[in-house]
């Protein structure tokens, strides 16, 4: 089976409250029915170089997932990560930062990385009404990415 040619990937972990929005993001995506053929999406979990497989044979690869930052702030990045915080803070696997310079050496797709600013990442399940709030607008901008 062919892949579709754009992979959209919602990271994050849905029960550490705002830090799994980008999974919210990619479910509403999945769900809804306005992704152009071609557009495939998964929510990843916490570990995007699990996806590398999936990456694969890609044109393009857009990444959504929580940063610091204003509550609910978009910000794009295209193709080029070297200003954002590269370090790492687990022990066993790398940062979404360094995942996607590792990515980037392997994989001969575009990358663009949406960052979304969230209230907290405490346990806790789904993420702040703040941010909840801002989900059609986040999805919004996703889409908006597509059509780049």
């Amino acid at each position: 089976m062919k892949k579709a040619p754009i992979l959209i990937i919602g990271l994050g972990n849905p029960l550490m409250g705002d830090d799994g929005i980008g999974c919210v993001v990619a479910e509403r995506l999945a769900a809804g029915s306005g992704l152009p053929d071609g557009v495939e999406v998964l929510c990843g979990g916490t570990d995007l170089l699990a996806w590398a497989a999936q990456m694969e044979g890609r044109s393009r690869v857009i990444i959504v997932d929580a940063m610091e930052g204003s509550p609910g702030a978009i910000t794009v990045w295209k193709d080029r990560f070297e200003q954002l915080d590269d370090r790492q803070e687990h022990a066993h696997h790398l940062s979404v930062v360094q995942s996607l310079h590792l990515m980037q050496r392997s994989v001969a797709a575009r990358f663009t990385l949406v960052g979304i600013g969230i209230v907290s990442a405490r346990a806790g399940d789904g993420v702040s009404d703040r941010l909840a709030a801002r989900v059609p607008a986040i999805t919004a901008r996703v889409m908006q990415e597509l059509n780049c």
